[in-house]
C-alpha cells in the first residue's frame, strides 16, 4: 500500500500513543486518535492535562515506532479534554510515513515576550503555525530572560521602535529565529532533587523535578499563586552555602494528595531583592 500523500497539516484520525508525566507527575499512558500530523509535529487530544514545555513520548501502535515530542502549546479547550500541539525533538521523524506536497514560504511573525517585551522575528514550523493561528501566542525561550514564556504577536513598527529603544541587548531586527533551535537549548532534566523556596523573609524546602536552565517544577504543601514573586536556590543542601535566585510562578495546580505543583521560570528584575509580595 502505498504512503499517503497530504498538504501539511495533515487531518488524519489515526491511533496515537502519548508516554509521560501530567502536570500532577504521575506517570501515564494514553491511547488516542492523531487531529493533525505534521512533518516536524502532532495535535492531538488526551485527557491528560500536560505541562507546557514538558517531554513526552509519542507512539504509532500499528509500528511500535516512537519519538520525543515537546509541548509547544494548547488551544482552546475540548468538551472531550485538552488539545496539545506537540513538536518532535527530531524533525525528522515520520511515525506514520505521510508523503508532504510542498507548500508555500514559511510564515514569519513578530513576536514580544510578556515579561521582558524583548521583541524577535520567527519563523513559525507547522505544528507551531497550528497552535499560533488558535491562539495569537507561542511558548518559547526569551535570552534576555533566561526562561521560557509566553510571546505574544506584535507589528514590525513597534518592534522597530523597541529595538532602538533597547541598546545594549543583544537583539537583531534581521535574525530570524527557529522554535525548536531554542527549544533545545533549554530542554528540561528530570531530576529529583530538594530545593528552597523564600517569600517575605520565610524559606520552605520543597521537592523539584523537571529541572532546566530556565525554570523547574516543585511540589510543596504551601500554595503559592501564578504570578507570585520568590527567590529559589535549586538544589539546595542545609548548612551549605546555597545561592538564590530571583523567580516567578508561572502555574499553580492543586493535586489530589492536597499538595500543589508549581512551575517556576527565572526573572531579571531590577531592584527587586525578592523579600516582599
Amino acid at each position: 500500500m502505498p504512503n499517503p500523500i497530504a498538504t501539511p497539516p495533515a487531518k488524519l484520525d489515526l491511533p496515537v500513543e502519548v508516554i509521560g508525566a501530567d502536570i500532577y507527575g504521575q506517570q501515564f499512558l494514553e491511547s488516542t486518535r492523531t487531529l493533525t500530523i505534521h512533518r516536524d509535529g502532532v495535535s492531538i487530544l488526551l485527557a491528560c492535562e500536560l505541562a507546557p514545555d514538558s517531554e513526552v513520548i509519542v507512539r504509532n501502535p500499528e509500528t511500535n515506532e516512537e519519538a520525543i515530542a515537546l509541548v509547544v502549546g494548547q488551544t482552546p479547550a475540548d468538551t472531550a479534554g485538552h488539545v496539545y500541539g506537540l513538536a518532535f525533538l527530531d524533525p525528522s521523524m515520520d511515525l506514520w510515513n505521510i508523503h508532504f506536497l510542498a507548500t508555500g514560504p514559511a510564515r514569519i511573525v513578530h513576536l514580544e515576550c510578556s515579561g521582558c517585551h524583548s521583541v524577535c522575528t520567527l519563523s513559525l514550523s507547522d505544528i507551531d503555525l497550528e497552535i499560533f493561528g488558535a491562539t495569537r501566542e507561542l511558548i518559547r525561550s526569551c535570552k534576555n530572560c533566561n526562561t521560557s514564556g509566553i510571546w505574544k504577536e506584535t507589528s514590525l513598527e513597534v518592534r522597530t521602535k523597541k529595538l532602538g529603544n533597547l541598546s545594549g541587548r543583544d537583539l537583531n531586527p534581521k535574525s530570524i529565529a527557529s522554535p525548536m533551535e531554542e527549544r533545545r537549548k533549554n530542554r528540561r532534566t528530570a531530576m529529583k532533587t530538594s530545593g528552597c523556596i523564600r517569600f517575605s523573609g520565610v524559606e520552605v524546602v520543597v521537592d523539584c523535578e523537571d529541572v532546566s536552565k530556565g525554570g523547574f517544577r516543585y511540589t510543596s504543601r504551601k500554595e503559592y499563586p501564578e504570578g507570585t514573586r520568590i527567590e529559589a536556590a535549586v538544589p539546595y543542601a542545609k548548612f551549605s552555602t546555597n545561592i538564590f535566585s530571583q523567580a516567578s510562578i508561572i502555574y499553580c495546580h492543586k493535586m489530589p494528595d492536597g499538595q500543589f505543583r508549581h512551575g517556576v521560570t527565572y526573572t531579571k528584575t531590577r531592584g527587586w531583592t525578592g523579600w516582599g509580595p
